[in-house]
């Protein structure tokens, strides 16, 4: 019996062991039978450079022919494989196969990136964590003082139902903040401008364009789903309607959002064109995110981005190769040859020691880098700052993250996924696409601007926020008030209208490079390296626009140094901050750091390097070394004076760095412009003027028979300027000839 229960016994425990091995080798083989994507870069041969060769090429090798990508000239393939060994020797020995091939000239394998939105954990919910403990009281009686006043008056009465809580774009002190702390576009609107024509892309996880916010202007020919290329219809919508994907949907609302339908609030460009591209919802590699850059540019005008590599503090990345050219194709081949509009967030990792020098994408040269602002003109918690913010826009947020001061009630209010709206959406997520939208209204205003003459619309017109956080500006040594936590400062979208309506187009842009040849040097800890480059000749940049440092070096702990680029002007800019959370040991190589500090300086002098080291006391086991220092130079050359150029706000000839006193005055002068009535003109004053001029052509053609006499007169006294403008031209002229006559009669000798 005994002998029974013990057999049974050992057959039960051999059956669950067995049982077990099964799930487990079931499970392992769910596992390895997963699917993998590969993205492969095909470029062809230029006798078989053709769209219908690749597919038959795909065909025949049973991959997916994804398209084009534009800019790097490849082909875009697919290989779909399972998650094992078998399937990793086919895919080795299906890149061979393609290497091999007579009709393809190289194979790019696509490397797999790591990449999120500008998404952090919500003011709110750190506030009602820190309250639970801390401010019960404190806080019940600060949300008596932020409440919203039916009583206040607008100067737009767009029906939406949120629209009067949207402070940022009408700020008339709606929730008892300071009134007109917003990006001044109200002026803008009530000219007849909203972003008509001009179309903005989103470059995020999906864009729910059935939204009634979005559906009107909805570019389909213009968007694309990079995510499932198996889809025909190539549709961007977001593959679920959850907090996971409507990152997205809250950009497009933000930037273009449908006026007068009663639903949610009012984008900036309410009457623009919306188009997106979906590639954040899934795995990406370099070969996906080159193509997500420069799909469609030459007939998108603005694309907004409000992702990148993590904002950990632990990371320094800069585009890759791909990307790179895929930037450069779209501000040379964007827009007709105008130049694609980049519009890229900043960073939210301030809160955790990040700075968006560390982020080449932020950082680009070819890139508007946008950053945030609160309701009262100070920088939140989250912000992370360098020399290469061009400007910063109003989105929310507390100064410090857990502090008594004041709690704001509503963010920015977006479109969101599901037909519905958001009022929390903040950060500089939201910041990017409502420069974009404001941007598209500068592009309505003079759609002949390239993407250049708004970067330089940017710096003449951005003003300073507020003087309650005042303690980082400098001007530098062409005059430019310029900051790594606001950039050049807070848009004015007015501003950027009124000088665009009559802006001269930049001359083109040129590069020169310079380099440090004096060898590699040691980094000593506790120490301050300084490296010179003395740029005597810069043919033929006469103005700065971006500075970029190719930097290498080796140090034990990375982000325990801190770097700085001093131009010749004297214009410091910290292209990289000290970071407590970067403990690499890998050191940089040939990392652009950026900065468009010296916007506008003479590039002739000593430019300077300075390394320096944030832990003086810091016992590492080896000091590091300097192995590389190169400048890249990009600017224009442009004569002494130009009609652009507000030459009474630029009156530097040497960096320095403001007292409060000359702060103060400069956001005075500025804020009172900005409260100026009578800046704006109507959308058409362009082709008004052009009909005007070609009326007065034919007036001048016409017989004047029938002109009166007082016509008469006046036509007189224009001829009249017309010689007194001519003779004056002549003076000088007339005086040099007059000298050499001279010269020749009196410098003979008299005859003996």
């Amino acid at each position: 019996m005994y002998k029974n229960v013990i057999s049974r016994r050992i057959i039960q425990c051999f059956l669950l062991v067995l049982f077990l091995n099964v799930l487990n080798t079931n499970g392992s083989d769910a596992t390895d039978e997963d699917e993998e994507y590969i993205d492969l870069g095909v470029r062809l041969t230029d006798e078989n450079r053709d769209q219908l060769i690749a597919d038959l090429i795909a065909q025949e090798k049973h991959v997916i022919s994804a398209g084009h990508i534009p800019g790097v000239d490849m082909y875009h393939f697919q290989v779909r494989k399972k998650r094992n060994r078998r399937s990793k020797r086919q895919v080795n020995q299906l890149i061979h196969e393609l290497k091999e091939d007579e009709r393809i000239a190289s194979v790019t394998i696509g490397e797999r990136l790591e990449r999120q939105k500008r998404d952090f954990v919500s003011d709110d919910k750190l506030i009602d964590l820190y309250k639970k403990y801390k401010l019960r009281e404190h806080e019940t009686r600060l949300r008596q003082r932020y409440h919203f006043v039916e009583s206040t008056e607008f100067k737009l009465s767009f029906d939406d139902n949120l629209y009067r809580k949207q402070w940022y774009l009408e700020n008339e002190g709606q929730f008892k903040s300071p009134t007109d702390f917003d990006i001044n576009v109200t002026p803008v609107w009530l000219a007849g401008y909203s972003g008509k024509g001009i179309s903005i892309c989103i470059v995020d996880d999906g864009l729910d364009h059935p939204h009634p916010d979005l559906a009107d202007h909805y570019r389909p020919d213009l968007s694309y789903d990079l995510n499932d290329l198996d889809d025909p219809k190539h549709d961007p919508i977001p593959s679920s309607y959850d907090g996971e994907n409507s990152h997205g949907t809250q950009c497009a609302g933000t930037a273009t959002a449908k006026a007068n339908n009663e639903v949610c609030g009012v984008g900036v460009a309410y009457n623009g064109d919306i188009a997106g591209i979906r590639v954040l919802d899934g795995p990406i590699s370099t070969l996906l995110e080159a193509r997500a850059i420069a799909l469609f540019v030459e007939n998108t005008d603005i694309k907004s981005a409000s992702w990148g590599p993590p904002d950990d503090g632990t990371k320094m990345e800069a585009p890759h190769s791909l990307a790179n050219t895929a930037l450069e194709y779209g501000v040379t081949h964007g827009r007709q040859g105008k130049g694609t509009l980049y519009v890229w967030a900043a960073g939210n990792g301030g809160n955790k020691g990040d700075d968006c020098g560390a982020d080449g994408y932020a950082s680009h040269y070819n890139v508007i880098s946008i950053s945030s602002i609160n309701h009262l003109g100070e920088t939140p918690y989250f912000v992370e700052k360098c020399p290469s913010t061009l400007a910063v826009v109003y989105t929310g947020g507390q100064h410090e993250t857990f502090s008594n001061e004041e709690r704001f009630p509503v963010g920015v209010i977006a479109s969101d996924v599901d037909g519905k709206c958001t009022t929390t959406f903040s950060g500089t997520s939201s910041a990017a696409p409502m420069a974009a939208g404001a941007f598209a209204l500068v592009l309505e205003a003079n759609p002949e601007l390239t993407y250049r003459d708004v970067m330089h619309i940017v710096t003449e017109t951005a003003r300073i926020p507020s003087l309650l956080e005042a303690d980082d500006w400098l001007i530098n040594g062409a005059g430019y008030h310029v900051s790594d936590k606001f950039g050049f400062g807070v848009l004015d979208v007015a501003q950027m209208v009124v000088l665009a309506q009559n802006w001269t187009n930049v001359p083109p842009r040129y590069e020169c490079y310079q380099e440090y040849t004096g060898g590699s040097r040691k980094i000593v800890i506790g120490g301050k390296l300084e490296v010179p480059i003395k740029v005597v000749e810069c043919e033929p940049i006469t103005r700065v626009e971006h500075i970029v440092a190719n930097i290498s070096f080796d140090f034990p702990r990375r982000g325990d140094l801190k770097i700085t680029i001093i131009s010749p002007s004297g214009t410091t800019s910290e292209v990289l901050s000290c970071r407590p959370n970067d403990i690499s040991s890998a050191g940089i190589q040939y990392f652009p750091f950026m900065t468009s500090h010296s916007w506008n300086e003479n590039p002739i002098g000593e430019w300077t390097l300075r390394i320096e080291t944030c832990d003086p006391n810091a016992q590492y086991s080896d000091t590091g070394e300097l192995q590389h220092f190169g400048l890249r130079i990009f600017g224009s050359y442009s004569p002494k004076t130009s009609s652009n150029v507000d030459e009474n706000k630029r009156y530097a000839r040497r960096a320095f760095v403001p007292t409060n006193r000359e702060i103060e005055e400069i956001y005075n002068r500025e804020f009172a412009a900005r409260k100026s009535s009578n800046l704006m003109q109507k959308r058409d004053h362009q082709n008004l003027m052009k009909q005007k001029r070609a009326e007065a052509q034919a007036t001048t053609k016409a017989p004047d028979d029938k002109k009166s006499p007082l016509s008469a007169v006046q036509k007189v006294i224009a001829s009249v300027k017309t010689v007194i403008k001519y003779i004056r031209e002549a003076i000088p002229t007339i005086r040099t000839i007059y000298d050499k006559i001279r010269d020749f009669l009196f410098s003979k000798k008299e005859p003996k």
